[in-house]
Order: C-alpha cells, then structure tokens, then sequence
C-alpha cells in the first residue's frame, strides 16, 4: 500500500570531533567509539529486554493501597444490599471483587474486555504479514521474544494504537491505511514499553479495584435525582409565590452537593492515576528512543501534528468545535501530555543519543 509521508523521515545528526595527532591515533579513537556506542547500545538492549515495572507502574499499585480504604468503604451498601436481599455474608461480595481484580490477569478476560471497549478482531493475512514483519523488527531492537505478544486489529477510521492488559496490542485500521511501517514501528515501540514496564497491568488492576468508588458516585446520581426533579419542577411552575425560587435554588444546591460528595472519592483517585498515566507517556517515548526507533516515533508524531491542525483549520473554517484525529492529541486529553511537549522530549533525547 502507497502512504504518503507529510513529514519528511526524521534523521539523527552526528558530530564529529576532530582529532588532533596522526592517522593511526584517528583510527584508534574511531575503534574505540565504536566499540563504546557498540556496549551502550548493548548495555540499553538489556536494560529493556525485561518485563519490570518502573517509577509509574509503581506509583499506581501504590495508589492502590491509598484509595483501598475508600473502595472497600464505598463498597460496603452494596454487600449490605446483597446481604439483606440474598443473605450472603458480607465476605462474600469483597471476595468476588478481589477476584474479579485478579482474574484480569488472564488472557480470555483481558481480550473480552478488549472486545467490550473496541470491535476488535484477527488480522487479515496481508495485515499480518505486514505486522509481524514491523513487529519483528520492533521486538528485535527491544531485544524480547515478540511470540509473546498478541495483536490485534481494531476497525475505527481514527490512527491510534492501544495496549491492553500483560500482551494485547490493538492497532486501528486507521493507522494501518495512515501511517507507513516506519511510523508505525515507532508507535509499536510505544505500545510495547507500556507492556514492559508493566503500565497497563497496574493501571487496569487500579480502575479494576476503584470500581466501587465508580459505583458510589452512581448511588449519589441516583440519590440526588429527587432534589433536582423537584428544582426543575419548581422552576418551571408559575408560582408566584415567594419562596418558589428560593426552594429551587435550594433543592437544586442539595442535589449537586449529594452529587458532589458521593463522586469526591472517584474523582480524587482518577485525577491521580491520569496524573500517573501523563507520567507514563513519557517514559514509554524515551523507552522508544533508547531501543533505537526514537526517530520513527518522531515522525509518527509529527504526522499526528499535522493531522491535528488541518482538524483544527477545518473546524474553524466550517465554525464547529473540532475533533483529533488521534487520541493522544485531543484537547483536554487529561491522560496524555501535550504533543508539543512529548516531541521536544524526543527530539531532545535522540540527539543526545
């Protein structure tokens, strides 16, 4: 398939230091650089051909054990429901949840969840052929076994990739049309440092385990729905009476604190792991440079870029809020960290590289 590049491929420049002294000296110190940058590649290689979790995925297993109090709190009336209804002990119902969080950690659950977000499927055979050739040469800069991952292929127009669960990779049909293999090599690499430094697993086991606190904010919804049908009703009346307005501020203050107060714990722990996730984009971009395709990611970047601002040109001329393309470059994206940002990093780092 025929992509065209809006981006020129990006380059790596070398600077050459003279050398002062005679031919065989030069020689000499070119051996001996080579040989060096022959051991930091080597040294980079296996520093990131293991499965380990970094500062990130730390970071969320840590916001595990802060927030666990609040879940198992907020979990408490519903085991109290299940209790009066079905007269299961109370242990039952943190049981379930506890292994509902460790079941994720299998392959058949991680890849149904994967189907409940984004129709996924196989790979035709020219798609495959084509991934596993990019994703050989992905998986041979990281320097791992590339068998044992899976990828699938997700059919959404939108460029994107995702990683799921220890071994799922999703790549969209978009990016497949979009992006060429040098490109999406470097989104590849992205996908695979989440795996290898175990950011997916720990941020799935942190949404798994804060689900309660998911299912208290419903409750408050649920318990504020009264105060604001009445603040509608009284809004909409042509009483003239005057205490109406004031029953309706009041009823409608009383259904947003109930809101309020019952999302609070949710809210907290979401802001800190989408914190930890803005974290993480940057350190899988620089996992992407050290195994050697920093440039390719680069560039995918920068087409992403260009992407984002024709949709913003073409909303402006149409005068309608516009949409990215890509999720990374959406705005407010409170996951990712700007675009501008996360390609100056980059830049940054292959040039010191």
């Amino acid at each position: 398939m025929d992509v065209h590049h809006l981006f020129a491929p990006a380059t790596v420049q070398t600077v050459v230091l003279p050398v002062t002294g005679g031919p065989a000296r030069t020689r000499t110190n070119t051996a001996r650089t080579n040989t060096a940058r022959t051991n930091t590649a080597r040294t980079n290689t296996a520093r990131t051909n293991t499965v380990r979790p970094d500062g990130t995925a730390l970071c969320s297993l840590a916001l595990v054990l802060l927030f666990l109090p609040a879940a198992g709190a907020c979990l408490l009336p519903f085991a109290l429901l299940a209790h009066r209804g079905l007269g299961a002990p109370l242990w039952v119902g943190y049981g379930l949840w506890f292994a509902s969080a460790l079941c994720y950690g299998l392959r058949p659950v991680q890849l149904g969840m994967a189907r409940l977000l984004w129709p996924i499927r196989r790979p035709t055979e020219a798609e495959r052929e084509r991934l596993e050739r990019i994703w050989r040469q992905v998986s041979s800069h990281a320097g791992v076994a590339g068998r044992r991952f899976r990828i699938r292929v997700v059919d959404l127009p939108e460029v994107n990739a995702h990683s799921v669960g220890r071994d799922l990779v999703c790549v969209t049909t978009g990016a497949l049309g979009e992006l060429g293999d040098r490109e999406l090599a470097g989104v590849l690499a992205h996908e695979l440092g989440h795996h290898l430094r175990m950011h997916t697993s720990a941020s799935a086991f942190l949404v798994w385990v804060l689900l309660p606190l998911q299912g208290i904010a419903l409750l408050g919804t649920l318990l504020a729905a009264p105060p604001a049908a009445l603040a509608r009703k009284l809004a909409d009346s042509r009483l003239e009476h005057p205490w109406a307005p004031g029953c309706a501020r009041g009823a409608w203050r009383l259904g947003h604190g109930i809101r309020a107060v019952f999302a609070a714990p949710g809210v907290a722990a979401f802001a800190a792991k989408n914190a930890a996730g803005r974290s993480a984009e940057y350190r899988v971009d620089a996992f992407a440079v050290d195994v050697g395709l920093g440039p390719e990611l680069l560039s995918a970047l920068r087409w992403f870029a260009v992407g984002e601002a024709a949709a913003a040109a073409s909303a402006c001329r149409e005068g309608r809020s516009g949409r990215a393309r890509h999720a990374a470059v959406r705005i407010p994206r409170p996951t990712h960290p700007p675009l501008e940002r996360r390609m100056a990093r980059i830049a940054a780092r292959v040039e010191r590289g």
